[in-house]
């Protein structure tokens, strides 16, 4: 009898849930819905109808690749070239930094498992919470930072507080995203024996969950720094400086020696930044990217003091960097800045709606470019992967 009882107690606290169903009608569909979505986005972006090459242009084509195996390396322009790099450094480490303090606090709170260790009760509580930070959070990260760098200046002008701000909010909004996922996909076992022993929320988290996400987050930190140097210059092109202001210059006057004098700069300050990310996670034990669980951390030499050498420096850095570009913060809090913001979100909450309609075919357009470019990533990344890796 208490075997019977027993399993009807489990069978209770166990539902039997329907078998899942077979993954052949989802393959079968995605067979069907790709090429259809492929032809649909080539007809809405007009390839085959008419012509899409230009012959013409050709001879202008080579004299560009060209111009790769001898830059200009006058010694004024090299000049010119450091110090427009440095700029761009300056930039993408500030914007970093603000990023990075925004994805931390935001991948915290837009995470699962932080409201689920609140208790179960909690979470059920702040569910909507939770859902509402996420969506807050999807707002900035779905506007490239070369809007946020347009709609800056129109409150503060051509300030370079417009390019860290353009970089620190679509960037940190991505960062919490990205943040938040890995806390979320991280093993919870240590993280509730550590609650079910009493010890608070914040405390369990930084002794449990966040050790073993660190080598992720770190990897992800990095990745997130490559791309803030290559927004610091797209958004050199609108008046921030650095090597996208040099680069749009040296381009309307087809100087392509000088632009590739500056496109190896990037090149190179971006390899930089890979290489320091490499060495610093070999530094703790993770020297590759696909090796970043604790798991597999055991057994491998870290570098303590390699460690301890990349963090002064990024002491040194940040402070350096926030010198050299030379923001004006005090207009954050300026009378005339609130004043803008406000008309800006007034006109944003009553758009003008006889607009719509048009709104339509340039969202299909955009969202058949998507489709054609993450296509052709796609494939780039298949034929690439195998000698990157």
């Amino acid at each position: 009898m208490q075997t019977d009882n027993s399993s009807t107690d489990s069978s209770k606290r166990s539902p039997i849930l329907p078998p899942r169903p077979s993954l052949v009608n989802e393959r079968s569909l995605w067979f069907i819905v790709f090429p259809i979505a492929l032809i649909w986005s080539a007809r809405q972006t007009g390839i085959g109808e008419g012509e899409w090459l230009n012959l013409g242009g050709l001879p202008q084509v080579r004299e560009f690749f060209q111009a790769a195996l001898h830059p200009n390396l006058n010694r004024d322009f090299l000049q010119l070239t450091a110090q427009a790099t440095l700029k761009t450094l300056a930039y993408a480490i500030c914007g970093t930094t603000f990023s990075l303090f925004l994805g931390c606090v935001g991948g915290v709170f837009s995470s699962e498992i932080w409201w689920r260790s609140r208790s179960s009760r909690a979470f059920r509580v702040n569910l909507k919470t939770w859902l509402a930070i996420r969506g807050i959070l999807s707002i900035p990260r779905a506007i490239h930072e070369m809007v946020w760098g347009l709609f800056f200046v129109n409150i503060f002008g051509l300030d370079p507080i417009v390019g860290i701000l353009a970089i620190a909010l679509p960037f940190g909004a991505i960062t919490a995203k990205v943040f938040g996922d890995i806390l979320d996909e991280t093993p919870r076992e240590p993280l509730y024996a550590l609650l079910n022993a009493g010890v608070s929320p914040i405390n369990a988290f930084l002794y449990s969950l966040i050790p073993q996400a660190f080598p992720g987050l770190l990897s992800y930190a990095f990745y997130r720094f490559e791309c803030s140097i290559r927004s610091a210059a797209v958004l050199g092109i609108i008046g921030a400086g650095g090597l996208g202001y040099q680069l749009n210059l040296s381009l309307k006057s087809l100087r392509y020696e000088e632009m590739w004098t500056l496109l190896w700069a990037l090149v190179l300050l971006s390899g930089m930044v890979d290489f320091w990310s490499a060495s610093v996670r070999h530094g703790i034990g993770a020297p590759s990217r696909l090796d970043l669980n604790a798991g597999k951390l055991k057994g491998r030499s870290i570098d303590s003091r390699g460690s301890v050498r990349s963090l002064w420096g990024v002491l040194l850095l940040v402070p350096v960097s926030f010198w050299a570009v030379g923001a004006d913060f005090g207009k954050l809090w300026q009378p005339r800045t609130y004043v803008l913001l406000g008309d800006i979100l007034q006109a944003a909450f009553s758009p003008d709606r006889s607009k719509f309609a048009a709104l339509v075919p340039l969202c299909a357009q955009t969202l058949a470019m998507s489709v054609l470019a993450m296509v052709g990533a796609g494939l780039g990344a298949i034929l690439l992967s195998f000698t990157a890796a």
